[in-house]
């Protein structure tokens, strides 16, 4: 539990992100997990030659589902006054998937890969390992109890074998899908099954005789994951028999005649043990909450919301924890949970049908400049309907900020003497052989972009007549994802009439743990809070330097911030006709970029002109004579392997 909080805490050193393999925690639990419960429900077979099923269940239920009720009803107003309608759906959908035991599944398809930093702002993305482990437990006792009396003389050989294809299962599934492969219960019941066995050789043959060496030696592969192991790790797989073996090393020879044992019964340890529970439950909403309210989630910050994780598990250990799983007060129990249970249910019910109570943002973002964003950004799909043959073609593409800035550059261009193209490969999967774009979606959702993406990429009658391509893209020399664009661009170029190439700057970004949207709306600010604590773009910055910059292609870099208001904040534009400039932490909206856009085209027309740019742009009020003028060859614009502006 120490290593998991460490973990989630991400305690930073000179840079370095300390315990990066604390995720290991997890696996440590699920080996402990399945010795205890294990033990407990051989122990009742060789005993009684059955188990109680109705027992079993019912302390379940006492051990887990008071102190969970617990964290959510108090989870509940933070979510409603912190979260955005999105967010708060994805909470209610958590929370409702938790209540069934089913939030891995749930998180498997709609959260990003786990430890990614949107991931941290998930209050319950920690539940999937519980329900893992209670989707264990729901079938396991039957087919223990099965296999015991029917197979009894071949327990041992039966659950080496599912434990052999659960392990099988993972390596080959982690190589493919590592969402799967780190949410799914069938290639973590190996984990499970590791523990079963070692309480299977303690009911039947007794405790092992502990082992110094053995036991220290466990100790030092579990500790050295959780050292070694980083976010490369390919994990859950082979290399996760590491802290599994040493697991299950300490729990069969440490004991207290040895440094091991006494080290993990010392009394710091067995309380911490005693809380652990809710510990879990408690750590990840607290530091997502926080993190959600705090523009610097500093070591400061970690440390105190450590200490609250620390001071509300322990009082919830004492006051809820402790009080239900031993009280024999069953009627009152029941009760009480049927009451949880319903209550939180006609909460997620609620939130979940009025769409998060989107009324929340009304004070800081206006329903009418919703709904006018909302419009303008739908009409991205159709921006390549009537494409007419023989007209001069302008590309624009790029992956997600192609869909606003495309909606927005088509507003100024000449649709007289221009045909635009606007393209997203967003989620393709971009590929250049033997002279053809292919572009397969990463699912199918996506095949609304990546279809007509791969269409008229190459459709060489519009590559031959295009005069000028757009790049739109995110932190275009920085970002990772698509490092293909700029072959893309070179390919493109290399079919077209010599088109023009211009790479678009990004406007001002938050960190990706903050929204713009998420500060207004926490702080009841507009949306000048977002530019005051936008850490992105650097003035100044030496594109040429950066990892992505391709120092072969001529292209015109737009310095969209520079020409807007030279990098000072006091000049720069927030919003426009109620939109901010942002919603999440780096996507312009559609309405404010066809401001942006029109006002850096008529205060700085002449440094566009000696670009080039204007042989493709109309500023919005030009006159009659400025038009002509505009559309005139420019003998003075340059196309350049380095940044003009």
């Amino acid at each position: 539990m120490i290593a998991v909080i460490l973990y989630h805490a991400e305690f930073t050193v000179a840079g370095h992100t300390l315990l990066q393999g604390g995720y290991i925690g997890v696996d440590v639990f699920f080996v402990i997990s399945g010795f205890l419960i294990s033990q407990i429900l051989l122990t009742e077979i060789e005993a009684t030659g059955r188990i109680d099923f109705l027992k079993f269940y019912t302390r379940r239920a006492r051990r887990i589902l008071p102190a969970l009720f617990a964290v959510i009803f108090a989870t509940m107003p933070f979510a409603y006054f912190l979260l955005l309608p999105s967010e708060l759906l994805d909470y209610a959908n958590s929370i409702g998937s938790s209540l069934l035991f089913g939030s891995n599944i749930y998180f498997y398809f709609t959260a990003a890969q786990y430890g990614e930093p949107i991931t941290l702002l998930k209050p319950f993305l920690h539940t999937w390992s519980l329900s893992v482990e209670e989707q264990f437990y729901i079938g396991f006792p039957i087919l223990l109890l099965i296999v015991r009396r029917y197979f009894k003389s071949r327990f041992l050989p039966c659950v080496l074998l599912v434990a052999a294809l659960s392990f099988a299962f993972c390596v080959v599934t982690v190589r493919h899908d590592l969402q799967q492969a780190f949410y799914s219960p069938l290639t973590r019941a190996w984990e499970l099954l590791a523990g079963t066995l070692l309480a299977y050789q303690e009911v039947r043959r007794g405790r092992i005789r502990p082992q110094p060496l053995l036991a220290a030696a466990g100790l030092v592969l579990v500790l050295g994951s959780l050292i070694l192991f980083g976010k490369d790790t390919v994990h859950p797989g082979r290399v996760t028999v590491i802290p599994v073996i040493g697991t299950c090393l300490v729990l069969a020879f440490a004991s207290r005649e040895n440094a091991a044992g006494r080290l993990l019964a010392s009394r710091p340890a067995a309380l911490t043990g005693l809380v652990s529970y809710s510990l879990y439950l408690w750590h990840y909403p607290i530091f997502a909450f926080w993190r959600l309210t705090s523009l610097n989630f500093d070591n400061g910050d970690k440390f105190l919301a450590i200490a609250a994780t620390a001071l509300v598990a322990v009082v919830s250990f004492v006051i809820i924890e402790k009080p239900f799983r031993f009280t024999r007060r069953n009627r009152a129990f029941w009760i009480s949970l049927g009451s949880s249970v319903a209550t939180i249910t006609a909460a997620v019910l609620s939130a979940i049908t009025m769409a998060g109570f989107p009324h929340r943002l009304d004070e800081v973002y206006p329903p009418l400049a919703q709904a006018n964003e909302a419009r303008l950004e739908s009409t991205f799909l159709s921006l390549n309907d009537n494409i007419q043959a023989g007209k001069p073609v302008i590309f624009i593409i790029g992956d997600s900020h192609a869909r606003n800035w495309s909606i927005a550059l088509k507003n100024y261009i000449d649709s007289d003497r221009y045909q635009v193209v606007a393209l997203s490969y967003l989620n393709c999967m971009v590929e250049i052989k033997n002279d053809i774009v292919k572009a397969p979606s990463r699912a199918s959702i996506y095949d609304k972009y990546c279809i007509p993406f791969e269409k008229y990429i190459n459709d060489k009658s519009l590559l031959s007549r295009t005069k000028a391509i757009f790049l739109t893209s995110l932190r275009p020399f920085e970002y990772t994802v698509n490092p293909f664009r700029f072959e893309l661009l070179s390919w493109m170029k290399s079919h077209s009439d010599n088109a023009r190439i211009f790479v678009f700057g990004n406007y001002f970004q938050l960190d990706q743990l903050h929204s713009c949207l998420g500060l207004m709306f926490q702080r009841k600010s507009d949306a000048s809070i977002c530019l005051r604590e936008a850490t992105y773009p650097p003035a100044n910055q030496d594109l040429a330097q950066l990892p992505f910059f391709p120092p072969d292609l001529a292209f015109t870099y737009v310095d969209t911030v520079k020409l807007h208001c030279d990098y000072d904040k006091e000049k720069c534009l927030t919003s426009s006709r109620g939109v901010p400039f942002i919603t999440d932490w780096n996507h312009m909206t559609a309405e404010f970029l066809t401001t942006l856009i029109g006002d850096i085209l008529e205060k700085r027309t002449a440094d566009l002109r000696s670009d080039g740019l204007l042989d493709f742009l109309v500023p919005p009020h030009a006159t009659e004579a400025e038009q002509t003028a505009s559309s005139q060859p420019n003998s003075g614009a340059t196309s350049a392997a380095s940044p003009s502006n």
